[in-house]
């Protein structure tokens, strides 16, 4: 991995979750630590990632991660509505499961179907936002075939102060949070907030699919029912407390939790409760002058209980216990990492499974080293599932520095994705093949960077090839899919006549490696554009993010069909009204555009929503 000394000696100097969050004076100048774990500047990284700071997400018109997230490069969601409801996020083509999700170092998926509930995740307890997209499953194990989303929750800085915001809008949307943190002592400070956000307002299903008659038995009936208005109700709290003592010694703990009410249409449920949760504690430091150590304990869970008009249907529930030792070693403008992590996965549920325990143990390490304008990167970890065995991955990167602006990167790499508790030990009539191998995944990619004077610009070539894909073909599921995508990726931020500026534009080409035809729900090109820009108290910024068509399955016959594409308006403004008062407005969707990320089910029309927030500096 390539970094100068006096950076690296900077970024550990703190501890790493703390420096990960720091806001940069240029955007080529960010610290990152996804990529491999280690800290770094983001142009000096042998792979493509994004940012995305606490100003970019208030200055966004997104409610949601989901739609904060629409548009990146490489990164395309699917959501079956509104706000709260059930989303999915690829990167580059992969399939939803191929996304590995992290909450504070934590993974938070589902263990029953290997999927992370991101529209339950509240923006407004987030710091900070890294994405990597491309194959990191040698830095991270399963999951983390298209790519890592990494979260990090707001920290206390500073004096103690409070912050309230309250939020009202059209489509039903009201939003109460409050929140207070900052430091309490030396190296002591801490960050509780909680809220409660709700929006509804329209039908997620279209209504010229649904079918309003609850009488209609759900096993008799293919169509989405209940097209009536769908409200989703979200309470939320998030508490982190960081101590450091000593010369680079820390420990700290976290907890968060999300309750969800949800109104569904549906043909088998039409109500759900969930409850995601994660608790963690850490302790780091430096034993030595050139060596960082972490370790961290943790536990996620995922609890789901859905119902058809009162009648109880299905209940989940999974947990992932977690325990993961990290380690630093840096020599001069070198650096090997090195680590082991233990999981035990676990669900109980009223379906019956062959099945609900598994244990994953993993040890990885990594060097990054820099000889001149040459910087190589190598990866390898093995994961031992308790079910299926092992399996070993491997990344290798070479980059060169053409000048200190501009430089080149060429990465291989493998992946693999463990089979769900869903595909493995339902039962047999359900699908359940206890004799699934994993999906593996290669991938290769190029890369060149320009970053100077507050500009960043970056292309990446990509192609990818995923063999065994689990797909269900009667009576149960099996490794039979081949899938493969080839594409560019260009984005860049910066300045652009006084004003600030993002653009991104991916051209993809995913498709079944066997019969050619594309993949379901990805487009072939997708992108977005922004500006933004502050003129004294009042600020602004103007998005539009725009895809085009994708083939999908028919809502209610199944049969594969296509949804047209479409570009949406999306404008913010903000005003401060006093020291730390502000006054936000959103127009999302703002020119009004009918259009689907799902078949057959609706996203919000033109949506208006008023903000009023007291953040003390």
């Amino acid at each position: 991995m390539p970094f100068r000394s006096t950076a690296l000696a900077a970024a550990l100097a703190l501890t790493l979750p703390a420096h990960a969050e720091e806001a940069p004076l240029f955007i080529g100048d960010e610290i990152v630590v996804t990529p491999t774990r280690a800290p770094q500047k983001l142009s000096d990284t042998l792979a493509a990632a994004t940012v995305l700071t606490r100003s970019d997400i208030e200055a966004s018109a997104a409610l949601d991660l989901p739609s904060l997230l629409q548009g990146l490069p490489g990164v395309e969601i699917s959501q079956t509505g509104g706000f709260g409801s059930q989303a999915a996020i690829r990167l580059r083509g992969g399939e939803s499961d191929h996304t590995l999700v992290l909450v504070d170092g934590l993974r938070v998926n589902s263990v029953s179907a290997g999927t992370t509930a991101i529209e339950h995740l509240p923006l407004g307890d987030i710091e900070r936002i890294e994405i990597v997209r491309g194959n990191v499953s040698s830095v991270y194990g399963s999951e983390a075939i298209g790519g890592v989303v990494r979260i990090f929750t707001r920290q206390g800085r500073g004096e103690v102060r409070p912050r309230v915001s309250v939020g009202m809008g059209t489509e039903a949307f009201r939003t109460l949070s409050a929140g207070i943190g900052g430091e309490v002592g030396p190296g002591l400070r801490f960050d509780l907030s909680a809220g409660q956000t709700e929006a509804g307002g329209f039908s997620a299903v279209k209504k010229r699919y649904a079918t309003d008659d609850p009488a209609i038995d759900p096993w008799d009936s293919y169509l989405p029912a209940d097209a009536d208005t769908d409200t989703t109700r979200n309470r939320h709290f998030n508490f982190r407390l960081d101590h450091q003592f000593g010369d680079g010694f820390a420990w700290g703990l976290s907890a968060r939790q999300s309750r969800v009410d949800l109104e569904l249409d549906g043909s088998y449920a039409n109500h759900a409760e969930q409850q995601l949760a994660a608790y963690s504690l850490h302790v780091e430091g430096r034993p030595l002058a050139h060596w960082t150590t972490r370790l961290v304990a943790g536990r996620s869970t995922d609890q789901l209980d859905s119902d058809f008009h009162g009648a109880a249907m299905d209940r989940y529930r999974t947990r992932i216990d977690q325990l993961h030792w990290e380690n630093i070693l840096t020599m001069g403008q070198h650096m090997v990492r090195f680590g082991v992590e233990a999981q035990k996965q676990s669900l109980d549920s009223d379906q019956t499974y062959s099945e609900t325990e598994r244990r994953a143990t993993s040890a990885y390490a990594g060097a990054g080293l820099r000889l001149g304008a040459h910087d190589v990167d190598l990866s390898l970890r093995h994961d031992r599932y308790s079910d299926f065995g092992g399996h070993s991955t491997g990344r290798a990167a070479y980059g060169y520095s053409f000048t200190p602006a501009l430089r080149s990167y060429a990465a291989v790499a493998t992946a693999f994705k463990a089979p769900t508790f869903n595909e493995l030990y339902l039962p047999a009539w359900w699908g359940g093949n206890p004799g699934l191998q994993p999906e593996r995944s290669q991938s290769a990619e190029l890369g060149l960077n320009y970053a100077a004077g507050g500009q960043f610009f970056q292309a990446l070539l990509f192609m990818s090839r995923t063999e065994d894909l689990i797909a269900y073909v009667w009576p149960s599921n099996i490794n039979i899919g081949e899938a493969r995508n080839r594409g560019l990726e260009l984005s860049w931020h910066g300045k652009l006549v006084g004003m600030n500026a993002r653009a991104a534009l991916t051209l993809q080409n995913p498709e079944d490696a066997d019969t050619g035809q594309a993949l379901l729900r990805r487009a072939q090109r997708f992108g977005s554009f922004a500006l933004s820009d502050r003129l004294g108290k009042f600020g602004w910024r103007a998005e539009v993010v725009a895809a085009g068509p994708h083939p999908d399955v028919h809502v209610a016959t199944f049969a594969r069909t296509s949804v047209p594409g479409y570009a949406v308006l999306n404008l913010s403004a903000d005003y401060a009204l006093a020291p730390g008062w502000r006054l936000a407005a959103r127009a999302i969707n703002a020119l009004d555009a009918e259009y689907s990320l799902v078949h057959g089910y609706a996203t919000p029309g033109r949506a208006l929503r008023l903000e009023l927030a007291y953040t003390p500096k």
